[in-house]
């Protein structure tokens, strides 16, 4: 009776997130075309939240952006299925850890935690369009909020099927990181993914100030190193997961931007590679 209790209070408080994050989701979609636009009631349409997220995923999946894809996790295959993420993960363990880093591993993580970023996002997006008053301040909160839910929107699922895709494991069950295509679901860390972004879009929003940014670039790192310090995940599974979110992040602020002016790509071919510059004007 007592473990079937346990079950249905989890269940319970599962299905009220989930509620309350749908519910943020509505609203957040409602600010977001209200501020693009700036008509009222008119422009909360669905489809045209609708068109936000077709054209933000249309930005992401470009074809330069799935060969960088591709590359990052063709270094991914070759480091979890060799002897390296092993041998990474053991000089971590042995040389780095401490039990200071395991008190900044405690502080790290939770940024990686989508219960509680999610919601952020979504009430930063709301009161920056709603609440404070039209300004720096509240344009800035609005944008940030906006941009990061966005960033998570449109990378998301394509972590949660790579996950699933590398089906590797977790350093703590023993069975090394060699990818087995759905045996597990830990190839790509979603912590290092979703801890990444609020960071990632920020320092995007900054790229003139390289004071700003370069900390911000820096700090984006920390939830996927502590994946690695709490020995849940291998670098290269928290390396993939940090990625994903520079990539979706990426795509977010050049579409905003109206598109880079300068671009650097690579050229694959049979016996060929290298760098091409696209430079717009």
């Amino acid at each position: 009776m007592e473990a079937s209790t346990k079950r249905f209070i989890k269940a319970a408080e599962s299905c009220f997130t989930r509620s309350i994050l749908f519910m943020a989701l509505t609203v957040f979609f409602s600010g977001t075309v209200h501020a693009s636009d700036g008509d009222g009631a008119a422009n909360l349409s669905p489809g045209k939240a609708w068109n936000t997220v077709r054209l933000d995923y249309e930005q992401f999946y470009t074809r330069y952006r799935l060969v960088r894809l591709m590359l990052a996790y063709g270094l991914g295959d070759i480091a979890a299925n060799t002897d390296a993420d092993q041998h990474l993960q053991d000089w971590y363990q042995d040389h780095v850890r401490s039990s200071g880093t395991d008190r900044a591993s405690t502080i790290a993580k939770n940024f990686g935690n989508g219960w509680y970023i999610v919601p952020l996002t979504v009430a930063s997006a709301a009161l920056g369009t709603y609440v404070l008053p039209r300004g720096e301040a509240g344009s800035a909160l609005g944008t940030w909020g906006g941009r990061s839910l966005r960033a998570i929107l449109v990378g998301g699922p394509a972590v949660v099927v790579m996950r699933s895709v590398t089906g590797a494991s977790r350093p703590s069950e023993n069975n090394g990181s060699q990818w087995r295509p759905f045996k597990s679901t830990h190839g790509v860390s979603g912590h290092a993914f979703i801890g990444a972004i609020p960071f990632l879009t920020l320092a995007r929003m900054y790229e003139d100030y390289w004071y700003v940014k370069y900390p911000l670039y820096l700090a984006s790192t920390l939830t996927a190193i502590s994946r690695i310090n709490d020995n849940q995940h291998f670098p290269s599974q928290a390396a993939l997961g940090w990625y994903m979110a520079w990539e979706a992040t990426d795509s977010i602020a050049e579409r905003d931007s109206g598109g880079r002016k300068v671009k650097i790509l690579p050229i694959l071919g049979y016996n060929t590679y290298g760098l091409q510059v696209y430079i717009e004007w």
